[in-house]
């Protein structure tokens, strides 16, 4: 008999016992597709033009756009208190290359509806050439690596404790998670469907995983083409949003990357 025994490394150990001492709330989960024929058809014009713009960083921008639409969405729950905040802040992962190894790195896109497409799309850039050039992504990775280094040295039992008592203070969790989450793995697989995201739901009411582009029959006008559909799920939290609510968000985030709306 053959096997071999490893180690966790230390980011997966500091997710289990994040996970575990949070853990999650009451969730919805919408499974949508949407048409993006139109917006990759606008963007890669602006990326002949000379325009740094990704497909990623026009999805973060419509998310945020719309979040900024319905405010009640976003905040972050302490308790019987809801704090609401003006920023949206969007959690993201970065899968990073160095030495031919693959790095999850974690990112804060800051305020990120007060900001463009193009900016943001440059901004990620940024954080992928810092982590190359410093090893870190940027703060919000210097923080996520001071606890990965934290969790491989510390008692289980320990760290969830502290874990939950960080999670009790609304302004920890938005500096060091943001108020909501995003998750792409389109550029990984080429497997139609949907990913169902996993996050800590008991405190944020949103979370978002994009899966991947497939081509099939879409009516336009009176005609039947062949489209581009995306295919995301927006996790909900029941806990903290109604259904109303959240298809009317939903409804409005479809319109937006569909109408191709700066």
């Amino acid at each position: 008999m053959n096997y071999k025994i490893q180690k966790l490394d230390s980011f997966r150990l500091l997710s289990i016992y994040g996970y575990e001492a949070i853990g999650s709330g009451h969730n919805m989960h919408a499974l949508i597709e949407l048409d993006i024929t139109d917006i990759r058809q606008r963007l890669r014009l602006q990326r002949k033009a000379g325009h740094s713009v990704s497909f990623f960083g026009f999805i973060l921008f419509s998310i945020a756009k719309t979040i900024d639409e319905h405010k009640e969405l976003n905040h972050i729950r302490r308790g019987k208190k809801l704090y609401y905040f003006d920023e949206i802040d969007i959690d993201i992962p970065i899968e990073l290359e160095l030495n031919g190894v693959l790095t999850p790195r974690k990112y804060i896109v800051k305020n990120a509806a007060k900001k463009t497409s193009i900016e943001i799309s440059q901004e990620i850039e940024q954080a992928k050439k810092s982590w190359k050039d410093n090893g870190n992504a940027g703060e919000d990775d210097k923080w996520a690596q001071w606890w990965i280094k934290f969790s491989m040295i510390c008692p289980k039992w320990l760290f969830k404790l502290i874990a939950k008592q960080f999670s009790r203070n609304p302004f920890l969790l938005k500096k060091g998670f943001g108020t909501t989450y995003v998750s792409s793995v389109g550029g990984f697989s080429n497997v139609s469907g949907f990913i169902v995201p996993f996050f800590a739901g008991q405190y944020r009411p949103l979370a978002f995983a994009i899966g991947n582009t497939t081509k099939k029959p879409g009516i336009v006008g009176s005609e039947i083409k062949i489209r581009d559909y995306l295919s995301m799920t927006v996790t909900i939290n029941h806990d903290l949003v109604d259904g109303a609510p959240a298809a009317r968000f939903i409804n409005r985030l479809k319109q937006r990357i569909e109408g191709n709306i700066e």
